[in-house]
C-alpha cells in the first residue's frame, strides 16, 4: 500500500496555504495538468495494444469480461447519486467522482478540469479512500457480495492495487476476471467522468 499520494497532497496543501510558490507559477498548470491526461491516455492504450495475451484472455472469458465491469460502474454511478443527495453534493459531481471506480488520479485531474479544485478533491477522497476499503477489508466484501461483487468494488483498482488482495480472498481462479475488469473500468475512465458531470 503507498501513501505518496496522500504525502504529497498534504505538501502541496502546505505550500498552497503557506504561500511559498508564487502564484504566478500556478497559471499554467491547467494546460500541464492537460497534456498529462492525454499523454496518460496514449501510454494506457499503447500498453494494452502491444500486450496479446491481454486480449486473448478477454476473448475467452466471453460476455462475463464486460457483464463485471458494468456492474460495477453501474454500481458505482447509483452510489454516488445516492451519497450525493444525502450529502448535498451536487449531483454531476457526485457521480463523476464515483465512476472514478478507486483511479483517484485521473478522476482528480478529470474533475479539476470539469469543475474546479473543490470537485477535484471530493474525487480523490473518495477514491483513494475507496482503494483503502477495498485492501483492507476484502475478506468481508467476498463473504458477504460474492467473488464476483468483490470484483465489481473493487473497480479499476482489480487490475493493480487491489488484485492481489482478491486473489488471496476469493482465489487465484478470480485473478483474470479481476484484471480485465480493472482493465475495461480504467479504459472507460476519461469518457465517464466528464460524461457523467454533463449528464447529472
Amino acid at each position: 500500500m503507498s501513501f505518496m499520494p496522500v504525502i504529497l497532497l498534504c505538501i502541496g496543501i502546505f505550500l498552497g496555504v503557506s504561500g511559498i510558490i508564487p502564484p504566478k507559477f500556478l497559471q499554467g498548470t491547467d494546460n500541464l495538468i492537460k497534456g498529462l491526461v492525454i499523454l496518460l491516455c496514449f501510454v494506457i492504450g499503447m500498453d494494452m495494444g502491444k500486450d496479446q495475451m491481454l486480449w486473448k484472455n478477454i476473448r475467452s472469458m466471453g460476455r462475463r469480461a464486460f457483464l463485471i465491469p458494468v456492474i460495477s460502474l453501474t454500481g458505482s454511478i447509483l452510489g454516488g447519486i445516492t451519497v450525493g443527495i444525502i450529502a448535498g453534493i451536487p449531483l454531476a459531481i457526485a457521480s463523476a467522482a464515483s465512476v472514478g471506480s478507486g483511479y483517484y488520479s485521473l478522476t482528480t485531474v478529470l474533475l479539476k478540469q470539469l469543475a474546479g479544485p473543490e470537485a477535484a478533491t471530493i474525487g480523490f477522497i473518495s477514491n483513494l479512500l475507496r482503494e483503502l476499503l477495498v485492501m483492507t477489508t476484502m475478506p468481508i466484501f467476498v463473504k458477504y457480495f460474492g467473488r464476483n461483487g468483490a470484483v465489481c468494488i473493487a473497480g479499476a483498482t482489480a487490475m493493480d492495487t487491489s488484485l492481489p488482495f482478491i486473489v488471496r480472498s476469493a482465489g487465484k481462479q478470480m485473478a483474470l476476471a479481476a484484471f480485465v475488469s480493472g482493465v475495461l473500468i480504467t479504459v472507460a475512465m476519461p469518457i465517464l467522468i466528464p460524461l457523467c458531470y454533463r449528464l447529472f
